[in-house]
């Protein structure tokens, strides 16, 4: 029997046809608890998320749900997680995952944090590996400043790694690109032109590549703390970064953006409403950036 072409494609799951034009907590009691939960990633198809969560002073974990029967399933730690992971990336072709773990590399007791990658085979996740090439760097400093933290891992459209790390006291945390080399991994890792004397951590790249969002702390006029801004790719390279509006950032602190796999939905975490640090997953409609004509 042939099957027409329209039984072979997959269907979007019911939440990412939701219009949530205002920020909203993402499946409250489920994935958003009264823990901390922040950094989610979803598979192609939208049916699995794989997000961070934190309770109390306890070490962080990914954990992973599905999307069945119009809700998604109570959270479980992810197969290949073990403690003080977290930050999880799945690529656009859903086969690798990128995540950051102070988890130990065979023959290195360095436990800083790094970036590991992780394969998806026939029977699920395999066995997590170090990043290759020279992106991670082991822990060094004083009491004041840790440098060898690298974290917050995304691919880029041309392939090239995203990330964020400690390198200079002075400069606090900054975002740093990678170029991936066949055969030997990501090599040349240097920092943005965007980077400040603040901080900047947590990249997202937007469906289309044209935009990079990114945690900051870094302006004494922005709405909190801790706030998200956007950068404009353009001919000459990123462009001067400016705050999205509010109600996404807000007087709290938001963090660790991402987007839906079918580019409608933006996600952020946000201590708003009294939280005091404990994080909550939201998501908004990615119209509700205002990022079309690259309005600032």
């Amino acid at each position: 029997m042939i099957l027409g072409l329209s039984a072979c494609e997959v269907a979007e799951p019911g939440w990412e046809e939701e219009s949530v034009p205002h920020p909203a907590v993402f499946a409250p009691g489920v994935i958003s608890t009264g823990l901390r939960e922040y950094g989610i990633a979803f598979t192609p198809d939208g049916t699995e998320a794989y997000f961070t969560r934190r309770g109390g002073r306890g070490p962080s974990q990914i954990l992973t749900s599905r999307f069945l029967g119009g809700q998604w399933t109570e959270p479980e730690v992810a197969p290949f997680a073990l403690d003080r992971d977290e930050g999880p990336f799945i690529t656009t072709d859903g086969r690798r995952m990128l995540f950051s773990s102070r988890r130990a590399a065979s023959g290195s007791g360095d436990r800083s944090d790094n970036i590991w990658t992780v394969e998806r085979g026939t029977d699920g996740w395999e066995e997590p590996r170090p990043l290759p090439g020279v992106v991670n760097q082991p822990q060094s400093g004083d009491e004041d400043f840790q440098s060898g933290a690298e974290l917050g891992p995304i691919e880029l459209p041309d392939g090239s790694l995203l990330y964020w790390t400690r390198v200079d006291p002075e400069w606090g945390s900054d975002l740093y690109v990678a170029d991936r080399v066949e055969g030997e991994g990501y090599m040349s890792p240097r920092p943005l032109r965007i980077s400040s004397y603040g901080d900047e951590t947590n990249p997202a790249i937007s469906p289309d590549g044209r935009f990079l969002v990114f945690q900051g702390y870094r302006d004494g006029n922005a709405h909190g703390e801790q706030d998200l801004y956007v950068s404009e790719r353009t001919e000459y390279g990123w462009s001067d970064p400016w705050l999205l509006p509010e109600p996404i950032n807000s007087p709290s602190n938001e963090g660790y953006p991402s987007f839906s796999p079918s580019g409608k939905h933006f996600f952020f975490a946000s201590d708003r409403g009294g939280r005091g640090g404990f994080y909550d997953i939201y998501y908004v409609d990615y119209s509700a950036l205002n990022l079309g004509a690259g309005e600032r």
